[in-house]
């Protein structure tokens, strides 16, 4: 079929997937964006519009909101006479009526090397487990969540220092690099579908707040991952003297983590130094960590430097006790 056939109608919610709908609608046309609706959000708990909602209407496309795809999404969705479903970090349920709407079928873009990670959590999944290699995924929408058929996927290499932030966005612009090439390839029917190895599969599935408490016995590159990965949500913490303490950044990849110890045994969590290059030097299990940022519950985040100025006590301490 000719790509000026196509009639995409693109779901998404947050800032990693606003790339892909602009180099969409750069290319095809796409009939309409389907979204959350406006949440609640900052201290005025203001309505705030999702990020690809915004980038629709900068696009001037049409815009549809539900909490729920039921029978009048479905209405409205049959309206605009879709024939392909593009879904990048949508967060909704596509039910086998609305998958019925999509003459050419529904695809989704996944930020991981299917079928690793399967689930809604996979740029921390990678970095929580100390990948060296991640990807995108572009795949077919079937019954089972992540399981479909591969159309396309590309490595993403890992240094060991990103975050889900800095992986978020490098795993965004390589997204919307490859959507384009893909559906072009489909149209001219070139594509090879890929199903899914299901024997390596694995999960990551929504995090918590509680995710993020730091057990400073586990070892030092654990607890490197555990901070890049939960960075910006929920963000890795412990505790300084009973108050909430946020550990925001730490030093250098994480093959680095552990490999330098104290000569006499220190208990886990306990503040060792101040190195004035690579932040406060904290004992984990097997060594220290290097921590480069950190926060107390209502403060502002602070340099290693700039913190210890400001509450010398930690010196010595032990966190989380």
């Amino acid at each position: 079929m000719d790509c000026s056939e196509l009639r995409i109608l693109f779901a998404g919610n947050p800032e990693i997937s606003v790339p892909t709908l602009n180099a969409l609608a750069s290319v095809f046309n796409v009939v309409g964006v389907l979204t959350n609706p406006d949440r609640p959000a900052g201290r005025g708990k203001h309505l705030e519009a999702p990020p690809v909602k915004t980038a629709a209407l900068e696009l001037g496309l049409p815009v549809l909101q539900y909490e729920r795809l039921m029978r009048q999404a479905r209405e409205e969705v049959s309206q605009l006479q879709p024939n392909l479903l593009i879904s990048f970090a949508c967060g909704h349920y596509f039910g086998p009526k609305f998958l019925g709407l999509f003459p050419l079928g529904a695809i989704n873009i996944h930020p991981s090397l299917l079928p690793l990670y399967r689930g809604c959590a996979p740029i921390q999944g990678a970095l929580l487990h100390g990948d060296a290699i991640t990807g995108v995924s572009i795949q077919r929408i079937v019954a089972e969540v992540d399981c479909g058929d591969i159309l396309a996927s590309q490595p993403i290499l890992l240094d060991g220092t990103e975050t889900t932030e800095t992986l978020s966005a490098t795993a965004s612009r390589i997204s919307a690099e490859l959507i384009v090439p893909t559906l072009e390839r489909l149209c001219a029917g070139d594509m090879v579908e890929h199903p899914q190895d299901n024997d390596t599969a694995s999960f990551s599935g929504m995090l918590s707040k509680q995710d993020g408490i730091i057990d400073w016995t586990r070892n030092a590159r654990e607890i490197h991952a555990q901070v890049r990965a939960l960075y910006p949500w929920p963000k890795a913490s412990t505790t300084y003297k009973g108050v909430p303490l946020i550990i925001s950044a730490v030093d250098g990849p994480v093959s680095e983590a552990g490999r330098e110890a104290e000569q006499e045994p220190q208990v886990p969590g306990t503040v060792v130094r101040l190195d004035k290059k690579r932040g406060l030097a904290i004992a984990c299990g097997d060594g220290l960590l290097f921590v480069r940022r950190l926060q107390l519950s209502m403060k502002k985040e602070l340099d290693s430097q700039s913190f210890v100025n400001g509450n010398p006590g930690i010196i010595g301490s032990i966190l989380g006790t």
